[in-house]
């Protein structure tokens, strides 16, 4: 499996996913993790939110994720990412597994004078 590229530590990423199939009502979780970890999750699982995980077209699977700036910071060169979803007769199962291979920030905006 191929890993995701070009993403820089410090910047804000968006990865938008498509299952194919109808997602209403499903939950969704995800995970970034190396050495640290933050995970999000739909609006439907507690603690999450549309602002983590949302379902952009529930009809056809789409849905997308976001990370904000601030957490991709501190991830290790090499860290990982994976989905899981929930259907809603409660059959789970891992959608996504994939390696990010993060570049190292150079600008940091709060250094800017």
């Amino acid at each position: 499996m191929d890993p995701i590229t070009n993403i820089v530590k410090g910047d804000s990423i968006e990865f938008e996913c498509s299952l194919g199939e109808n997602i209403t009502g499903w939950k969704i979780r995800a995970e970034l993790y190396s050495s640290i970890s933050i995970k999000k999750a739909t609006a439907n699982i507690s603690g999450g939110s549309d602002t983590q995980i949302k379902i952009t077209d529930a009809i056809n699977g789409i849905f997308s994720i976001y990370i904000d700036a601030g957490e991709t910071t501190d991830f290790d060169r090499e860290s990982n990412i994976e989905i899981e979803v929930e259907d809603t007769e409660g059959k789970k199962w891992t959608v996504k597994q994939a390696r990010i291979e993060f570049l190292p920030e150079k600008i940091k905006w709060d250094a800017i004078s």
